[in-house]
């Protein structure tokens, strides 16, 4: 994290003396176009919607779609510091894919970074994001204007109406339209199921704000899909822009070099893992041990593992469940076939992955990337059964969901345990109920719960803690409350 503030730092230096004395160059001349010289922050803001990445309801089709009903950036070129405020309104009707949805109301997210370091606000205290630093500092630098500024602080020289530099070690390609404003930019992050992503962001439409060239539409897409389409209403040149670090993400400790994992045993030969906000279950058989999920990411899958072994040493993990292709739930797949690992998906799941999986991995190449192998994969259609004689796990496709059209839940009968992916996200506290999500995916998955006549005493989901089946009909209306 400090080489990333370094290097944001030295452009932000660059930048303060680089000036007017510069020959006019392709990169001077869209600066003179755009007002980029004596501007030192902006504010603009407007409305359009916002998508989920890696959120699909089918694999590999596009994002789910929000509304977005308020879009605030404020942007500080000379700390560098960037504030992005989105309120999302529900936007899919009904509700198709993840990203949080179903919204019972307005969810509002606030992302900032000042210098080296990068925090969320929403709750009673701000949140340190370490791990964010380097992504929302190239953020700052790839506004129309931090672009530009960019480009001048790093000498880069236009070839026709193409400029190319580096920001936060990225290559990043500009193209400059006719006037010489900043068109699209062009740059590729990474994702741990997807390997390398290809960004585009186009600007268009531009409007003159006292000197200051400012698109009035930005629109975003990551993979081919649109991620971004907001319309600019108002934008403020030079705007006091103050973005002081809060103490509370100050004085945060430095992230572990591997995620903490807390584990729990929910039942004989049954632990539950919690890692990198996500949980997973380990099951084990007689002769082996089947993981329900790996998510996130491939350090979540590393650390969970080793503990996994550490705690029933003399048998390996010999199958991985994923429950569907939602990136937050495959992340951390790629790990296991790096490991010789089966892993277990919905039929139309496997397609999916294994296109995806063959893609560049230049960013940042995982394990199976360094050291590749054929994948083992096994899958389901309607229903599979995993039995040693003594133990018995059954997969189930969960039909008719409007989270994901390929997931599946898995059932633990002499424990009576439910295992999914998404669908109820048990809040913290007494109450079940969550405020802020609308029952339908609820009712998709209790629906295929009554359908398939399973006999559900607890449920132990991605993301929430086990918690007891009543908690769940409580939440979306089948039950009642005693509080």
């Amino acid at each position: 994290m400090r080489d990333a503030f370094v290097a944001v730092a030295g452009i932000a230096l660059a930048i303060s003396i680089s000036g007017c004395a510069q020959q006019r160059t392709g990169v001077q001349a869209a600066a003179d176009a755009m007002g980029a010289t004596t501007l030192n922050s902006i504010q603009y803001s407007g409305s359009g919607s916002a998508s989920a990445f890696g959120q699909a309801f089918t694999p590999g089709e596009r994002w789910p779609r929000f509304e977005a009903k308020t879009y605030v950036a404020a942007v500080d070129y000379q700390t560098p510091a960037m504030r992005l405020e989105i309120v999302r309104a529900q936007g899919e009707h009904p509700p198709r894919g993840g990203g949080g949805q179903p919204f019972a109301g307005d969810q509002r997210t606030v992302q900032a970074v000042s210098g080296k370091h990068a925090w969320s606000e929403g709750g009673a205290q701000p949140v340190a994001n370490p791990d964010a630093v380097s992504d929302r500092a190239r953020q700052v630098w790839l506004t129309p204007h931090g672009v530009i500024k960019a480009a001048l602080a790093s000498g880069a020289t236009a070839n026709g109406n193409i400029v190319a530099l580096k920001i936060e070690g990225r290559d990043v390609k500009v193209t400059l339209n006719d006037q010489n404003l900043v068109d699209r930019v062009e740059y590729l992050t990474t994702n741990s199921v997807v390997g390398d992503v290809p960004v585009e962001i186009a600007y268009s439409d531009y409007a003159d704000y006292g000197g200051v060239k400012f698109p009035k539409r930005i629109v975003e897409k990551q993979d081919g899909f649109e991620t971004l389409d907001v319309t600019i209403r108002d934008v403020k040149p030079n705007a006091a822009v103050s973005l002081p670090v809060p103490p509370a993400v100050a004085e945060a400790p430095a992230p572990p070099a591997s995620p903490k994992v807390d584990v729990e045993k929910v039942g004989n030969g049954l632990w539950s893992l919690n890692a990198a906000g996500t949980r997973s279950l380990a099951v084990e058989f007689k002769d082996h041990i089947v993981m329900l999920e790996g998510p996130t990411s491939e350090a979540r899958s590393l650390a969970v593992n080793d503990l996994v072994r550490t705690t029933v040493p003399g048998k390996p993990i010999t199958y991985v469940v994923n429950t569907h292709a939602h990136y937050d739930h495959a992340g951390g797949l790629r790990t296991y076939v790096a490991q010789g690992v089966t892993v277990i998906t919905y039929e139309t799941n496997k397609p999916f992955f294994e296109q995806v999986w063959a893609r560049p991995r230049t960013i940042e190449p995982d394990l199976l990337a360094k050291s590749p192998k054929p994948a083992m994969v096994e899958t389901v259609s309607d229903k599979k059964v995993l039995t040693d004689g003594s133990r018995t796990l059954e997969l189930y496709h969960l039909q008719d969901s409007g989270h994901n059209v390929a997931t599946l839940i898995a059932y633990l009968p002499a424990e009576r345990i439910l295992m999914y992916g998404d669908g109820y996200n048990p809040p913290p506290g007494d109450d079940p109920r969550d405020p802020t999500r609308t029952p339908e995916f609820g009712m998709d998955l209790y629906k295929n719960v009554q359908r398939l006549k399973l006999n559900v005493n607890r449920i132990a989901p991605v993301h929430g803690r086990v918690v007891p089946f009543d908690n769940f009909k409580k939440a979306i209306g089948i039950g009642s409350l005693t509080n």
